[in-house]
């Protein structure tokens, strides 16, 4: 992979942690992909985690299990973590093929990524204080 090329980002948008992958990512990129979403993970200033892959053009399996391994501990502290496209032809069938779509929560755009993050957050903090 191109090292001057930056492929993973991390911002912030309405208090969510937004994680950007774009390009391509691969098993040299495992380490990054990883720490940046644990980051998001444990981000005080914000209520959520948004993974974006609109700009993503390949992906394989070691990012996937990336992903995956983050939902798991995003749900295990019970913080949100929402999936955000439109994605790329290469990745949507990544998802589809693994059967991954049925356990991550996946959306078609970032504002929408945004909108279900704080609407998880609202819908498990009303379901704790039930």
């Amino acid at each position: 992979m191109d090292s001057d090329r930056q492929s993973i980002d991390v911002t912030r948008h309405e208090r969510v942690t937004v994680v950007s992958f774009r390009n391509e990512l691969d098993l040299e990129d495992t380490a990054e992909a990883t720490l940046a979403l644990s980051r998001a993970l444990t981000d005080p200033e914000t209520v959520g985690t948004l993974l974006d892959l609109a700009g993503l053009t390949f992906a394989d399996s070691t990012l996937l299990n990336v992903i995956l391994r983050a939902q798991a501990e995003h749900q295990e502290a019970s913080r949100p973590y929402v999936l955000a496209g439109p994605y790329q032809s290469g990745i949507a069938r990544l998802l589809e093929v693994t059967g991954v779509t049925s356990v991550l929560e996946m959306t078609d755009s970032l504002d929408e990524g945004v909108r279900r993050v704080h609407a998880r957050r609202k819908s498990d903090r009303t379901a704790a204080s039930e």
